[in-house]
């Protein structure tokens, strides 16, 4: 930390690429500041493991977008800065380096780095109305190369995707290893929130003031197979299908391969677009869990899932099979006008990431 104490522009950019997302806020970064003006960062892998991040895949996505928050801020400071990705077999050996360097032609707006340092998950119901058109535009401005983004305005298109939301719910609210993982990240109370940095709020999910009681009453496993048989599975993925069906748009990100190195740059993209609409004034929820669960369900089959779960999957591989062709679908998120989050989800300190 003592280099940081005299590279001030430093320190800022790596506080700004500890308000990137993760999944399940599982924050699995570490910095090594080699020079006062370079960086690498590594994966943790063991804080990332989870059903849904298959290969990594979403790690890669959260370092993409860790090395966008240090982009922006960066240019704010009046700072290029020069990425190289190595190792990218996987995430595990993953390394990311990057340079800072003085370029008096960057710039900045400050109301984008603003917007990056509020940007959060809005779980909340939106507004059925789409964003207009000159914000969509300013949200989809300037793509990561190689990456491609779709805004599905078109109440059929958002039909088909909620079906996919509501069947991916389906097997997330019935797989009891997705159960465990989920609750197992529940920060159920602000002490829990202090002590552990890291996870999720339970005033973050979206489920109203009654949120405590509710998860904690379908905390144990054997209670909520239970339900199932009255259908709580349906009814849970059903109020995601809602979600879904009343956003003002959804946003699809799709790479052309499935390398880690197409996985980081959609993480860049993401990013970008998500800090693009908080500056618009938009709420954003991703809604990934159909893209995540097909990719297993392609490279290892039934081995990890459950026998009620087959036709499910079937129909989503299906489904994206059509809607996506050779791309490989990323991220969905849905997006609109809603009631906004107040504060912006816990963290670790900087100290805690960095040799």
């Amino acid at each position: 930390m003592d280099v940081l104490k005299d590279n001030p522009v430093m320190r800022r950019v790596l506080e700004a690429a500890i308000r990137g997302p993760s999944g399940d806020n599982c924050q699995p970064w570490r910095f090594e500041v080699v020079a006062p003006d370079r960086v690498r960062i590594l994966v943790v892998g063991e804080r990332a493991r989870s059903f849904f991040d298959y290969g990594g895949r979403g790690t890669l996505m959260s370092v993409g977008a860790l090395v966008e928050n240090m982009r922006i801020q960066a240019a704010a400071d009046g700072h290029a800065l020069d990425v190289s990705y190595q190792n990218t077999e996987g995430a595990e050996g993953l390394k990311a380096e990057l340079q800072l360097r003085e370029d008096a032609q960057t710039s900045i707006p400050q109301s984008r780095v603003s917007a990056m340092l509020r940007r959060t998950v809005n779980r909340r119901p939106f507004l059925p109305l789409c964003p207009s058109r000159q914000k969509l535009d300013a949200v989809i401005a300037g793509p990561v190369e190689g990456v491609e983004v779709a805004v599905l305005e078109h109440r059929r298109d958002i039909r088909q995707w909620a079906r996919l939301i509501y069947l991916a719910d389906r097997i997330r609210y019935s797989h009891p290893v997705i159960h465990g993982e989920l609750f197992e990240k529940i920060l159920f109370s602000r002490q829990m929130a202090r002590d552990r940095q890291m996870g999720l709020e339970i005033d973050r999910l979206g489920a109203g003031p009654a949120a405590n009681a509710i998860m904690r009453f379908l905390q144990p496993w054997d209670r909520t197979e239970r339900l199932q048989r009255y259908g709580i599975d349906i009814a849970l993925a059903s109020q995601s299908r809602f979600l879904g069906l009343a956003s003002g748009a959804l946003v699809l990100v799709t790479v052309a391969g499935d390398t880690p190195l197409n996985w980081m740059l959609a993480g860049e993209e993401t990013e970008r677009l998500w800090v693009a609409a908080e500056e618009q004034g938009l709420c954003v929820h991703p809604m990934t869990v159909s893209l995540f669960l097909d990719r297993r369900y392609r490279e290892e089959g039934m081995a990890q899932f459950l026998p009620k779960h087959r036709t499910i999957l079937e129909e989503i591989s299906g489904e994206l099979g059509r809607l996506l062709g050779d791309r490989t679908g990323t991220m969905l998120f849905r997006l609109g006008t809603g009631w906004r989050m107040k504060d912006t989800a816990v963290r670790m300190p900087l100290e805690a990431f960095v040799d």
